[in-house]
């Protein structure tokens, strides 16, 4: 069944054209990567808009922490201090949910998952340069005690991993599931506590983020794919109706490859150590190429309108940072640039599933939207999806 997000979203029309901008300052002329972009612009004007009145207040922390932090990055674009009030506001929620133990739940159900917690956490790292010194440390304060809940439950494995999270029995208990999960080792393990490491400089948080990513890259397949690695408490397949090597290899292969990428880029971002970085860059490499064969003709990732596809638009960013400061490679402009051409169509973008195009209001409808603003201010200014600030 599909899972609608609000029963009177409103939607905006994406068009081919370029309208004009209302109290226009735009901050950029042209993508540095793909040349005049006054359409680009446009759309992700158009993103921006439907956001701040529609998405402003997902229950799914996951959702609205990449859409606040797609405003974050349109408030420097677009020149626009509503997407950053917008962004703010809803990080002060964000922080009102953490539990007692230093957690949050998904939105979506009870259970406690690491792997969505770094996705919401990524807006207050986002934020902390531009907010006021109270909130830079209540967002410390926040992230602070999540790293030391996560140490101090044994969920960093002694393989470098990170585990599942927490899940909620039905006689309302919490049980930790300390299985390794992909995921939640490149948003929580690889991202998060390299943005403690960064604001402390603190060894201990710089080696779980190395041990994480090195474990997940330690699990690719020779041809480049990195397998979608989840279990349950007894060391079965979680959810769906496929054979575990199906869900595995095959199901979600660019939803791992977005979340993984986010993982990476704030790594060799902000680890401060060449030689780790250095490993990490090599170690990705044939996951790039992997990226590079398997595009679809559109400029696109996946199986079309499947739940894979829905969460990869992540790709473009993790190709834009490989391109800008690993390898400047021509293909990888050319395929990033067939992604943007992509959405410059309504009628690709509805069916690509934004909901700005007038698409179904279902959840992965609401997600592919949410990361699609990652990506398409990526587009427009690489690195700002990325930006910290000073440490602390």
């Amino acid at each position: 069944m599909k899972r609608a997000i609000g029963p009177a979203i409103a939607v905006i029309l994406l068009v081919g054209t370029t309208p004009a901008i209302a109290g226009e300052r735009v901050m950029i002329d042209a993508s540095p990567v793909c040349g005049e972009s006054r359409v680009s612009i446009a759309i992700f004007h158009s993103w921006c808009e439907f956001t701040i009145r529609a998405m402003n207040s997902m229950d799914e922390i996951f959702v609205g922490g990449y859409a606040m932090r797609g405003l974050v990055a349109g408030s420097s674009i677009l020149g626009d201090p509503r997407y950053l009030d917008t962004a703010v506001h809803y990080a002060d929620q964000l922080l009102d949910r953490q539990n007692e133990h230093g957690y949050w739940s998904t939105g979506y159900s009870r259970h406690v998952y690491l792997a969505d917690t770094g996705s919401a956490l990524g807006l207050l790292m986002s934020l902390h340069p531009l907010v006021d010194e109270t909130r830079k440390q209540l967002y410390f304060d926040a992230v602070s005690r999540y790293v030391t809940a996560i140490e101090a439950d044994s969920l960093i494995l002694p393989t470098g991993a990170i585990g599942v999270g927490w899940r909620h029995t039905e006689e309302g208990r919490l049980v930790p599931n300390r299985e390794p999960y992909t995921i939640s080792s490149a948003l929580t393990g690889a991202q998060v506590f390299v943005w403690m490491f960064h604001h402390t400089r603190e060894e201990r948080y710089r080696n779980v983020a190395f041990g994480a990513l090195r474990w997940i890259l330690s699990t690719m397949r020779e041809d480049g794919v990195i397998p979608y690695i989840l279990t349950g408490d007894d060391g079965t397949t979680v959810g769906g109706d496929e054979s575990g090597e199906t869900r595995t290899w095959e199901s979600w292969r660019y939803d791992t490859s977005a979340y993984v990428g986010e993982g990476v880029i704030a790594f060799d971002k902000y680890c401060a150590r060449p030689s780790w970085q250095a490993e990490i860059r090599r170690a990705i490499a044939p996951h790039i190429e992997f990226l590079l064969r398997s595009q679809n003709d559109d400029g696109t990732w996946a199986v079309p309108g499947s739940p894979d596809q829905k969460r990869s638009p992540g790709v473009v960013n993790l190709l834009l940072w490989y391109h800008e400061h690993v390898s400047a490679d021509p293909r990888i402009r050319d395929a990033v640039c067939r992604f943007e051409r992509f959405h410059q169509s309504a009628v690709n973008a509805r069916a690509f599933g934004m909901l700005t195009a007038r698409a179904d209001p279902t959840l992965d409808n609401a997600i592919v939207t949410s990361i699609a603003g990652r990506a398409l201010a990526e587009l427009l200014k690489p690195g700002i999806d990325s930006e910290w600030g000073p440490p602390r």
